[in-house]
């Protein structure tokens, strides 16, 4: 049985209607789990004032991500104040952008095309030396190189003098950026650990200056495909969060991303429920039984994910399911708390 709670927990209510929006204080991801996972709130993820790392191989979502992210942040008033920019230093954007996360978002967003690494650290500079709020996500740190390596016309490579100005640059603006509660985003690609026999086989390029100064570190990864009528419609994602200094939460989540929609926030958490089992499906069947959960869509019967996933949506009953997922989300959580008393008072 699960037991009511409060959605909003004990500081901070939230409005669990449909126009319900993030903390004030926090930035959406696009993906309920996701929020959860990071911050145990439904309706936002990542802390204002922080440097954020996303490492994954090509096909992986990481672009996905970032543009939910800005969609999102573009999409409640909260952050209206906020100016929005878009790296893509490899200069590889191919999703329809306009499709995907509203006709306005290019109104919002400006794009931009960095080479230089002294390039991309003076533009950000310069956003935080102006004082006003901004998010900004690089896609990806591969793609630059320092400006000697650029006139030596050398292949881009790891370079030494890449990562040491990159530590660099974190240093003195990580502050900076917590003061303007400003946030950014590099997305990193990952190289195999050739020849390891003992720990992780992947890696991310730029050395340690990422993982020391970003508050947060999100691999992703592409666990399979999706697949409709015999046809490849997108792709399942597996994230692990395998660094939080904010709140400390580690874990992963999953979801699927299809190719003309972005992530499905819907069906990852029919998922998630199933997955747990909260709600239950049984093993080669299609059919959910959803016990007392969305009884007006149900009629007590039960429904298949595709029919249950498009009623939510047309009866635009998202903040119901959000409740829902969030209130057994906690109830595992509590579950597993260490159950001991406390060493000091």
């Amino acid at each position: 049985m699960r037991r009511k709670i409060d959605i909003g927990g004990k500081d901070q209510a939230l409005n669990t209607t449909k126009d319900s929006y993030p903390r004030s204080d926090l930035f959406p991801t696009g993906c309920t789990l996701l929020n959860l996972a990071l911050s145990d709130d439904p309706y936002g993820g990542f802390a204002k004032g922080t440097f954020t790392n996303f490492i994954g191989d090509r096909s992986s979502g990481k672009t996905f991500l970032s543009w939910s992210i800005l969609a999102e942040i573009n999409a409640y008033p909260d952050f209206e104040d906020y100016d929005l920019y878009y790296d893509d230093a490899e200069h590889r954007l191919r999703i329809a952008v306009k499709k995907m996360f509203g006709s306005n978002i290019l109104d919002r967003v400006q794009l931009m095309e960095s080479n230089i690494i002294e390039d991309y650290y003076n533009f950000i500079r310069g956003r935080l030396d102006k004082k006003k709020p901004f998010v900004d996500i690089l896609d990806s740190f591969d793609s630059l190189e320092d400006r000697e390596a650029a006139k030596r016309k050398e292949l881009k490579k790891d370079y030494p003098a890449k990562t040491a100005l990159f530590t660099e640059m974190f240093r003195k603006v990580k502050s900076a950026i917590r003061y303007t509660e400003s946030f950014l985003v590099v997305v990193s690609q990952v190289r195999e650990n050739i020849g390891v026999m003992i720990g992780p086989k992947k890696r991310r390029t730029g050395g340690d200056a990422l993982g020391h100064y970003a508050a947060y570190e999100i691999w992703l990864i592409q666990k399979g495909l999706v697949i409709s009528k015999g046809l490849t419609v997108g792709t399942h994602t597996l994230v692990k969060i395998t660094k939080n200094n904010v709140t400390g939460r580690l874990g992963e989540v999953e979801f699927d991303i299809l190719r003309d929609y972005g992530i499905d926030d819907l069906g990852s958490m029919i998922d998630w429920m199933c997955n747990k089992g909260f709600w239950k499906r049984e093993k080669g069947k299609q059919n959910i039984d959803l016990g007392d959960d969305f009884s007006d869509i149900t009629q007590g019967k039960q429904i298949t994910r595709n029919k249950l996933r498009k009623a939510i949506d047309e009866r635009k009953s998202k903040s119901d399911l959000i409740s829902i997922v969030t209130e057994c989300w906690r109830q595992l959580e509590d579950e597993v708390k260490t159950d001991l008393e406390p060493r000091y008072m």
